[in-house]
């Protein structure tokens, strides 16, 4: 007997150039944008947790959903970030929301360009 696979979710991973130094800095904006494209698309934030690099070097990032997680992490000296959302939920197919809160945590940083793999689980 052969078992169904079952997709428990989906992993979206990117690198991201941008030219917004200020944004790859500015740790209180990113925040407000990721809890709001978190619960815009209806997910649900446990907790976070943050640390700002001194001397303005950027960043790093790690959000709890009770699906699963978003972690960012900048590099303004070299205008890229890293973003990685993954949203599980075995009865439910969360892709499109999971690609939806990628797109605009990314949007965000107005991208020069991006480049993404995407992973089911």
């Amino acid at each position: 007997m052969t078992k169904k696979k079952v997709s428990t979710g989906t992993h979206v991973l990117g690198t991201i150039q941008t030219k917004q130094i200020k944004k790859l800095q500015s740790l209180s904006q990113v925040k407000k944008h990721i809890s709001k494209a978190i619960k815009q698309n209806g997910f649900h934030e446990l907790g976070s947790f943050y640390y700002q690099f001194p001397g303005g070097k950027g960043f790093t990032g790690v959000i709890c959903l009770s699906e699963s997680h978003v972690a960012i992490h900048t590099w303004p000296e070299l205008g890229l970030l890293t973003l990685d959302v993954y949203i599980c939920n075995y009865s439910k197919d969360n892709s499109k929301g999971c690609k939806k809160v990628f797109e605009e945590i990314a949007k965000f940083f107005e991208p020069e360009k991006i480049k993404v793999k995407i992973i089911k689980r």
